[in-house]
Order: C-alpha cells, then sequence, then structure tokens
C-alpha cells in the first residue's frame, strides 16, 4: 500500500490540521485585547465613566511595547524555526509535534499568569510577557514545520487541499479569538480571557498525540516497495546552494507578504476604533473578518489549484490585488468590514499558493529546512515591520486624533511596500517558470508504479520517508 491508498490519512489530517490550532488563536490575542493591553490605566469613576473612557483592565504599555509583543513572538519564530527544521529532517515528526504543543501550552500559561494579580502593574509582568511570547513563537514554528512535512508526505497527490485544509482549520482559531476573547475580557476580565488561549493550546496536545498514533498505524502498513527511503540525507551548504531560484522568489514572497498581512492584523483593532470611531468589541469583530473567508477560501482554492494548477499565477494575483485594499484602508473612508474582507481573500489565494510551491521545487529530503529558511525569513522581516509601526506610533499613545491617524498613514505606507515588492518578484516567479518549464503553474501528476520505483532507484537520495515508521527500501 502506498500513502496515497490509506483511507485513513484524511482522518490523520484532521489530527494534523489542529496541532498549531492553539498558537493560532493565541496569536493574535494581543490584537484582540490591543485597547487593554496597550491603553493607560484609568478609574472608572466621574467623567471617564460616562464618557466611556475608563478602563480598569488596562496595562499601559503603550504602542511601541504592544508592537515588541509581535515582534518577539516572529523572531523567536525566525531563530528557532531554521534549527527546527533541520532538526526536524533528523528526529522525525511525532516527537516534535509533542515537544511543541507542549511548550506553545507552557508559554500561553506564562502569558496568562503576567497579567494576574501576582506581576499585574510590576516591574516583572512585561519582561515575563516577552518572554513567554517568544515561548509561543518557537512552538509556533514547530508546530507549522510539521504540519508541512506531514502533508508533503502524506498527501503528495493532493498538496492545495491539504494545506487549504490546515489554513482553513488554523484560521478558525484567529476567528474564534477576535469572536471571543475580547467578549470573555468585558465579562470576566482579561486574565481569563488569556487563560482560555492556554486551553486552546490543550487542543493542539491532544491533536498532536492522535497524529502519533495514527501516523504509527499508517507507517506500519505501507508496502515496503512504495517508501521512500527512511534515512534523510544530513543538511549539507551545497543542498541550499542548489535550491533553485524559484525556491528563493517563493521564500521572499512569503516574507514580504506576510509582513504586510500579519503587522496589519496585530494594528487593525486599534486603527478601525481610532479611524472609523466602532467601540472595542466591534473593531475586534471587523479585524477578525480578514481570517472569516479563510476558512473557505482557503479550502476552495486548494481544490481548484490542485485541479487546474497556476500557483504561481494565482500568488501573484492575490499579492497585487492587496495593493489597492492598502490604499483605500489608509487613504480613503470605504466601509472597514469590506475592505478587511476583501484582504482576507485576497490573502488566503496568496498564502495557499506559495506555501505547497516549496515542496515541489526542493528535493523532499530537504523540504524541512527549506520550509525552515522560508519561516525564517518571513518571521525575521514580521518582526521588523512590527517593531517599525510601534516606533512610528511612539511610546505613548498620541492624544491628538489627527496625528494618530496621520501615523497610521505612515505605518499603511510601510505595508504597502511589503505587498509592491511581492508582487514585483510574483511577475519575476511567473516569467522564470514560463522560460524553464517549471512545476510550479502546473497540475499534480500521477506518477505510475514503474516510474515511481524507477524514481527511487535513481535519485533515492532526493526523498525521504517519516523516519518515525521504522521502513526501508535499502536492504
Amino acid at each position: 500500500m502506498e500513502q496515497v491508498d490509506w483511507s485513513w490519512r484524511y482522518v490523520l489530517l484532521a489530527c494534523d490540521c489542529f496541532i498549531a490550532f492553539g498558537c493560532f488563536y493565541c496569536v493574535d490575542i494581543p490584537s484582540a485585547l490591543q485597547t487593554e493591553i496597550q491603553s493607560s490605566y484609568s478609574n472608572c469613576t466621574g467623567a471617564s465613566l460616562l464618557n466611556g473612557s475608563c478602563c480598569e483592565e488596562c496595562l499601559g504599555l503603550g504602542p511601541d511595547r504592544y508592537n515588541q509583543l509581535y515582534a518577539v513572538f516572529s523572531w523567536t519564530n525566525a531563530i528557532v524555526v531554521l534549527p527546527i527544521g533541520v532538526l526536524l529532517d533528523r528526529l522525525g515528526n511525532r516527537m516534535t509535534a509533542i515537544l511543541s504543543t507542549s511548550l506553545a501550552v507552557l508559554g500561553s500559561s506564562l502569558f496568562a499568569l503576567s497579567v494576574t494579580s501576582y506581576f499585574k502593574m510590576t516591574s516583572i509582568m512585561f519582561p515575563l510577557m516577552m518572554f513567554s511570547r517568544g515561548l509561543l513563537g518557537a512552538a509556533n514554528g514547530g508546530c507549522q514545520l510539521v504540519q508541512d512535512r506531514v502533508i508533503a508526505y502524506w498527501f503528495p497527490d493532493k498538496l492545495g487541499l491539504a494545506f487549504g485544509a490546515i489554513v482553513s482549520v488554523i484560521r478558525c482559531g484567529n476567528v474564534l479569538n477576535f469572536f471571543i476573547t475580547s467578549n470573555i475580557a468585558k465579562i470576566y476580565g482579561v486574565p481569563m480571557a488569556l487563560w482560555t488561549g492556554a486551553l486552546m493550546c490543550g487542543v493542539g496536545c491532544v491533536a498532536a498525540l492522535g497524529y502519533c498514533v495514527l501516523d504509527m498505524i499508517g507507517s506500519r502498513k505501507l508496502d515496503k516497495n512504495h517508501v521512500f527511503n527512511i534515512k534523510s540525507q544530513p543538511l549539507r551548504m551545497s543542498d541550499i546552494r542548489n535550491f533553485p531560484l524559484s525556491y528563493w522568489l517563493v521564500a521572499v514572497m512569503i516574507s514580504t507578504y506576510y509582513s504586510c498581512f500579519i503587522p496589519y492584523v496585530a494594528n487593525g483593532s486599534k486603527f478601525i476604533q481610532d479611524k472609523y470611531g466602532y467601540n472595542r468589541v466591534t473593531s475586534s469583530y471587523i479585524n477578525g473578518a480578514v481570517y472569516d473567508v479563510s476558512i473557505i477560501v482557503c479550502l476552495s482554492t486548494g481544490l481548484v489549484l490542485d485541479r487546474f494548477g497556476g500557483r504561481a499565477i494565482s500568488a501573484t494575483l492575490g499579492s497585487a490585488l492587496s495593493v489597492p485594499v492598502i490604499i483605500s484602508l489608509a487613504f480613503f473612508e470605504l466601509p472597514p468590514l469590506i475592505l478587511t474582507i476583501c484582504f482576507g481573500t485576497f490573502y488566503s489565494i496568496t498564502v495557499v499558493s506559495l506555501w505547497p510551491c516549496i515542496a515541489k521545487v526542493v528535493p523532499l529530503s530537504t523540504v524541512g529546512a527549506a520550509n525552515g529558511i522560508a519561516a525564517f525569513l518571513q518571521g525575521l522581516n514580521i518582526g521588523l515591520t512590527n517593531l517599525g509601526i510601534g516606533k512610528i506610533m511612539g511610546a505613548v499613545e498620541e492624544s491628538d486624533m489627527n496625528n494618530r491617524i496621520n501615523k497610521w498613514k505612515i505605518s499603511l505606507a510601510i505595508l504597502l511596500s511589503q505587498a509592491l515588492v511581492c508582487s514585483v518578484l510574483g511577475i519575476w516567479l511567473n516569467v522564470n517558470e514560463k522560460l524553464k518549464n517549471g512545476l510550479l503553474n502546473g497540475r499534480h501528476k500521477k506518477v505510475s508504479l514503474t516510474e515511481k520505483t524507477s524514481l527511487i532507484q535513481n535519485r533515492e537520495g532526493d526523498f525521504y520517508d517519516s523516519i518515525d515508521s521504522g521502513c526501508s527500501i535499502q536492504s
């Protein structure tokens, strides 16, 4: 039996989808609670009670330190994701899945602990928040790399469907956060809202255990004549130097596009509140709409790409169409809900198109490291962008609303430049694919048994089996 013939692989995919569910629920908790985290504490008495400006739950971090929470998450992800990618190729998916989800529970728990009465408004609070966000960033990197390698191994024939399913589920985590976190904080307080995030990370632990059991069962059922080489070769610098130009274009496109999207989501709730005058809860709902559409669009886009191909073309279109959306957010008074839905749609098309490209252009034995490099560039750029926005907005919130809106426009101009770079690289990628008859705009070709056996014999070093499986074609 081959991987594609095992019917239970779809149950395994369901577990794989939920491994990073808790991480993505927690990553934007600060955005859902941006006012409470960023604004200054004030008693609910007198005039502040009447005009609704009071905030007894507020932590007073300010825009600069608020964005540092996102920067440390992205940078930790960037720093650890490359060695995790290399180690993943050697240690296997199961161990990495368990360790990463456990680390997510620890990081989210410490973040919740930092705002309890023991540490709130003390000198320990902000360092503990930064440390916990770093742990969560490391956990997120590990979870994502596991997910990518699992679908590369079990779903070589339906990469778009599998990746679309993963993105849809993890975006459910984002959507759930924006729907319930601000309400939980309003009714039960900020600490309870953060402890809910730790509970969601526990869902990832359960999913990781389920994946380990199913992967073990499935690997034992595979026919040894149809299993790729168990041993992944040690990564060499020559492997990285031999990555094709199309890989590097895809990696930088991922970095630039995420750096125009994630920093916007991180600051979107406060931006919508300032520019359009909505309250905290409504602003959180509108900002979360970028992920609402992802649940449907990601899966449907994956199905279309698997059937018709055109990943490089769709990625370029998605990034190019994001440009007028960012311009409209910055300089026009169009309804924010419509703009955020459009942004979420184009984001979904772009990322579902880009990430599976990596497994198509590099040897399968280096997929973990290749994804690690791409995620490293992504996290580094996102962190720098968030830090830049924090510096622009200032250490303390601007009291004059006109000045604050002007600062938002400068910040959005930075995001716009990232989207433009991604679009230009997308055009370059399509030209390169056309000249070299590349694979990125084609459909998955079903390989016959004879062709596959010949491929394994001739290019044995280019492939790997999950080293958890205990199977090898070598005698």
